[in-house]
Formats: C-alpha cells, structure tokens, sequence
C-alpha cells in the first residue's frame, strides 16, 4: 500500500509474509531435534516472534474491522468471524492430541517397557484442562503451564483482547486512541511488575503480553492514517528495520530491555506497510504470501506433528534398541547426529513436514470454518433485510398490526358518531334544518 490508506480497503502483503516467517521461526523454536543452536541463549529470542504476532493482529484487525464496528451488531458480527477464524483449528487440534494420549495409553498398556516423555492423560493433559482449552481459558493463570497443545495459549488470548478491541472501538470511538494508549502502557507496566525478568510469559500472564503488543499495533495504525501515504527512503528504513530486529534477536536482553520489543515491532510494522522498498518487493513473492495465508495453521499444528514424530522415533529406537532420543534441558529431543550436523535436518523438517501439512489442515479445516463464519453472517444479514424471509415476515407483521389499528379506529370513529346521533337526535335535525334552510 503505497497511496494514502483507506480504512478497511487492500492488503499489507509484506505484513502477510511477515506473519507467515514469525510462524516459521516458531516452529523453529520447537523442533524436537536436539542441534546446536539449542544452548545457544539467544536461541529463546525466537519467542519474541509470538509479540510481533500480536503486535500485528492489532494492527490489521484496527484496519480490518474499525469503520465496521459502529454498534452492538458491528460487534456480534466481529466477535462470530473471529470465533470462526480462531477455535474451529483449535478444537480439531485440542481433539488430535486427546487422540495421542489415548494411543500413549495404548502404547504403554500393550508394552510397558515402551519409555514416554509423560504418562497419557497426566499433568498439562487432564480433563479439567479439556474444559479450560474449549472455552479458551487456558491463559489465564488456572493452570502451573502449558497444556495440550501449547502455542494455542496465544490464540485463546488474542481472542479476548480482540473482543476488548471491538468494545472499545463501539463504546467510545472518539476516545478509543487515548483508552488504547493506556491499555498499552498499563499492560506493559503490570506485566513488568509481575514478570521482571521475561517477556516470555503464556498461561500465567499471557494476558497482560498480548494486550501490551497488540495496542501497540493499534497505535500504530493510528499513525500510519495520519501519514502521507509514502515514504520517503523505504529502502534504507526496510534495511534499518532488518538490522535491528537481527540485532535485537542475537543479543540477550534481559529484563526491562525485552520489554523494548514491542516498540520495535511498532516501528517494523508501520515501515513495512508501505510496501515500497526492495524487501517488501521479496515479501510480496508468491511463496511468502502462502507462508502468510497458512501462518495460523503452521503455528496450531506443528506441536502436533513433533509429538507424533518423537513418538515414533521412540518406539523405533526401542524396537531397534538404538537411541533415537535424548534429554536437554528437561525436554526429550530426537539425536540426529551430532548437534551441529543436526542443524539443516531440523531446519528441512521444518520446511518440509509442516508446510505441506498446515496447507492440507488450511483448506480442509480453518478455510471452510472462515466460510462457514461469512455464510452465517450472510445469512442473518438476509434474514433480517426487507428481501430475507424475517425481513418478509416481520414487514407482514407490521402491515397487519397497522390495518388492525386503522380498522380499530373506523370502528370506534363509527359507534361514537352513531351514539350521537341516536342521544341528540333534535341536534342532528337542527344541524340538518340549518343546512336546508342555508
């Protein structure tokens, strides 16, 4: 978008693809294979990746959905697309690793020599933390950490601070700028408060993380409206933007500097939605823009596919009575090699098993719920249209309710002039006398 931006109108194809690398570095981050970046402390910063998610889910819902939400209905109309975006894949997922605990049971039942990284159905995978995942619960401080399938803890928030969002925007419009720079800040200093030392906190305070990123993304929607349209150096500003963030992600920041992330996420993200430089010219390649498209599905599935991959390194290395996994750091982890040979199988498998899956799961799962969403939507907006049958009906209603008003009225105007004239009929003749004698 390089001309003066219309609310609701366009793409951010850059921001897109931008979304679809975070998903990717994710991945990353938790690929079960044990190479060398694994003991490298900057590795963690990865998970900066999971703020910048949020940091533009406010941005692009702010372009998306603002000038829509003008009352309660904007609002239904919002918090019933956001539902069919975000907890259908959810569910389907939540559901698939209910399936792996029941093969783990099995598993151990048929050979109890068989070595688990857990026991089916324990902690993180209990029946109280079904109930928590299906209302999208999990995060907020019910549970001591992650459970079922992990990365959904941020979805689950992003949904309610979405809904925040649109609350905000309905109820005060003309104030929604100032109430989301107090969110912003607010959440940014109570997390601080609560968690001094990590920006990396889910299901305790995960809460106060989206919040502080994804207002920051609103923010900087706020700005970008009230730019010219066009930069004036986007390639050195696209450069700049790159160095940083590299750099940012090779240091270690500790403490207070990590909370400096979602500022430079503010930054990246209004640079690159111009899409004018040559970076973005490479975001807006095909295959990034399909990176883009099945982000969600490459960020809710990957967990999946790696605990259906240790599973059956473990089974073959207990068959075979070879190792095929390890332990690092308290996580069981598959032994490639050496950790530096195992860098590019890590960085394959990541390519080539979660790609092709979460574009399968895209189309047969989280593309047809969208669909669904909008047909209901649709379907509501016609009903209630003069056209829609509610529409039909409740214009009949009125129609009838009128006519028997109107009847109503004649019938009353009829025995009020017939009781007057049988009560004073030597009025009614002198009226009449009158009449003849003018």
């Amino acid at each position: 978008m390089t001309a003066q931006m219309v609310p609701g109108s366009g793409r951010f194809e850059a921001l897109d693809a931008m979304r679809g690398l975070c998903a990717l570095l994710v991945v990353m981050f938790h690929i079960p294979i044990y190479h060398a970046l694994k003991g490298v402390p900057a590795f963690a910063n990865f998970q900066f990746c999971v703020d910048m998610f949020f940091a533009l889910s406010g941005f692009v819902l702010y372009h998306a959905y603002a000038h829509r939400l003008g009352d309660s209905e904007g609002g239904v109309r919002f918090a019933v697309a956001r539902f069919a975006r975000l907890w259908p894949l959810h569910i389907v997922m939540l559901l698939a690793f209910v399936g792996i605990e029941v093969v783990k049971l099995a598993f151990l039942r048929a050979d109890g020599a068989l070595a688990l990284d857990s026991k089916p159905f324990g902690d993180g995978h209990t029946l109280w933390e079904v109930i928590t995942n299906v209302f999208f619960l999990q995060s907020f401080n019910l549970h001591d950490g992650l459970t079922w399938n992990g990365p959904a803890w941020s979805a689950a928030v992003e949904f309610y601070v979405s809904l925040l969002f649109a609350g905000i925007v309905i109820l005060f419009p003309r104030r929604r700028r100032e109430i989301f720079l107090g969110l912003c800040l607010a959440a940014g200093m109570q997390l601080f408060e609560r968690s001094p030392h990590t920006l990396f906190v889910s299901t305790d305070w995960g809460m106060l993380r989206a919040m502080f990123s994804f207002f920051a993304g609103c923010l900087t929607y706020e700005m970008r409206m009230h730019s010219k349209g066009k930069l004036a150096t986007p390639n050195m500003l696209e450069a700049w933007c790159v160095i940083l963030v590299a750099a940012f992600f090779l240091t270690i920041p500790q403490g207070g500097l990590q909370y400096i992330f979602p500022l430079l996420s503010a930054i990246v993200i209004y640079v690159f939605s111009f899409d004018q430089g040559r970076i973005s010219v490479l975001l807006r390649s095909t295959a990034l823009q399909r990176l883009g498209l099945w982000s969600y599905a490459i960020y809710m599935i990957h967990t999946f596919l790696f605990q259906v991959m240790k599973m059956a390194a473990s089974y073959l290395g207990h068959k075979l009575h070879i190792d095929l996994v390890g332990w690092h750091n308290n996580e069981k982890l598959m032994l490639l090699g050496t950790p530096t040979q195992a860098i590019w199988p890590a960085i394959i498998i990541s390519i080539v098993l979660v790609i092709p899956f979460a574009a399968l799961t895209y189309h047969l799962i989280e593309k047809p719920a969208i669909d669904a969403g909008r047909r209901y939507l649709a379907g509501q907006a016609n009903a209630l249209s003069p056209t829609g049958w509610l529409g039909s009906a409740l214009a009949r209603a009125t129609y009838l309710r009128r006519r028997a008003t109107l009847i109503a009225a004649a019938e009353l105007r009829f025995t009020r002039d017939a009781f007057n004239g049988y009560a004073h009929p030597a009025a009614g003749r002198r009226r009449s006398s009158r009449g003849l004698a003018s």
